[in-house]
């Protein structure tokens, strides 16, 4: 009798194990790749794609053959999309004061400098930035940010701006803008723009901006002066369109990020000229949805907008996000403070970094299909196998390949967040029941050493 409760108590044991083991994936969608010639394929990953992911890093994405053999790949971020910019703080002087102009001009090395009365503006009032002090080190400025004091500058439209470049403060030549600073209130709200932004890239040592006197509030006003430009070609983004959820306040949305996609810039969907909304957006991370902790945290105020005005359609930038945020924060939460009340549907568009997915294929092993979007562990690729892929030959000669549209292999059960309470329910019933059998045990032995005394 003892022998055969100690070999069913280790035959339990033995089966703990296997609890934690992992099965084969079962993958919820699939999409074809088409046809191409290369040993290394490559294809973007679009937003139906990353948005079935159910793990970060884009674990649960796989290249399969017509074989249902997992292929090699891995994910890297498409070329160029790094936005590395240079800013320096620089110098301005208020055409409307001499001293500040002539104070400019003393400090000109050359001796062709015009005079004080050969810079006035008859009708205009202006002011000049000097983007270089000698001529072998003008600065490549993509945009102007002005600082100014907001208790002065409560309305400002400067529709007669103009801006103007020069190298020796004589010869001014047009510069062409596709944004304009400007301060206005609309519906209660105060909405602005401190940059000034250039159709192409400015190379000069003076910038000259004038007006007429709708020009004139910022001088007064004007703190600081930064130049922007960007040392490489502007960051690439993807965006997509989605809708927010409603929660029992009329005021507040929700939305849950796929926990694949690193969200960089947000802004709301505005189809329509004339609204504003405002409000903040609170987050939490995934851990926390079943955890003690229940309320959004991480608060970041908004303002969006999109306007008409004298200046032509106001639109406000979008949201940057710092890297903390996208990286952990995928339960997103807006409370509106207007408008208000809120009327209509809500929806944002989210702006990720683009990725791409390369593979190794034979050519007799196709067709070749992504099969992405599962729950269960995936293992990952050998560390030294990872390691050699980044490097060439694997990244020369890639032939791009097109997706298909995607298909469902098994409909996600919509109760998939308690599956993790089910997993921790196993192992106690388990534990359970493996405690029971060593109490069975301890007692049957101790019977069986008072029947043997």
């Amino acid at each position: 009798m003892l022998n055969k409760v100690l070999k069913f108590v280790a035959a339990s044991l033995l089966l703990l194990p296997l609890a934690s083991q992992a099965a084969a994936p079962e993958f919820h969608y699939e999409a074809p790749l088409t046809d191409a010639a290369g040993k290394v394929r490559s294809v973007e990953l679009p937003w139906f794609v990353l948005a079935h992911l159910l793990q970060a890093n884009q674990a649960d994405l796989q290249v399969v053959n017509a074989k249902n053999e997992v292929m090699v790949s891995w994910i890297k971020p498409i070329e160029n999309i790094a936005l590395q910019a240079e800013e320096r703080n620089l110098s301005f002087f208020r055409g409307d004061d001499p001293t500040q102009v002539g104070l400019l001009l003393k400090l000109e090395p050359n001796s062709n400098a015009p005079k004080l009365e050969q810079l006035a503006l008859a009708d205009r009032h202006y002011l000049i930035i000097q983007n270089a002090q000698t001529a072998d080190q003008p600065f490549n400025l993509q945009s102007l940010t002005m600082q100014w004091d907001s208790n002065s500058l409560t309305q400002w439209l400067p529709n007669t701006l103009k801006v103007e470049s020069s190298d020796d403060l004589q010869t001014w030549q047009s510069v062409a803008t596709t944004k304009l600073p400007y301060v206005l209130k609309e519906k209660d709200l105060a909405v602005e723009n401190r940059s000034i932004e250039f159709a192409q890239t400015v190379k000069a040592r003076f910038l000259r901006l004038s007006g007429q006197a709708d020009f004139a509030p910022i001088l007064d006003a004007l703190q600081g002066v930064t130049g922007l430009a960007p040392l490489q070609s502007q960051q690439r983004l993807s965006w997509q369109t989605v809708d927010l959820l409603s929660t029992n306040n009329p005021q507040q949305f929700q939305y849950s990020i796929p926990p694949s996609v690193a969200v960089k810039q947000w802004r709301m969907h505005l189809e329509e000229t004339g609204t504003a909304y405002a409000g903040e957006l609170t987050s939490r991370s995934p851990e926390e949805r079943y955890g003690a902790k229940h309320d959004y945290y991480n608060p970041m105020s908004f303002l969006d907008y999109r306007l008409n005005s004298e200046l032509g359609e106001l639109r406000a930038p979008a949201q940057a996000l710092p890297d903390w945020y996208y990286q952990s924060a995928l339960d997103w939460r807006w409370n509106f403070t207007q408008p208000q009340p809120f009327k209509g549907k809500a929806a944002v568009e989210l702006a990720w970094q683009p990725l791409e997915l390369r593979f190794i294929a034979a050519t007799d092993q196709g067709p070749f299909r992504l099969v992405y979007g599962s729950r269960d562990p995936i293992k990952p690729l050998d560390a030294a196998l990872a390691e050699s892929i980044q490097s060439e030959p694997f990244n020369k000669q890639v032939t791009k390949v097109e997706l298909g549209s995607e298909q469902v292999l098994k409909a996600l059960e919509p109760t998939s967040a308690a599956k993790p309470w089910l997993s921790y329910l196993l192992w106690l019933v388990l534990i359970a029941a493996v405690a029971m059998l060593l109490w069975m045990a301890r007692h049957l032995w101790r019977d069986l050493n008072k029947v043997s005394g």
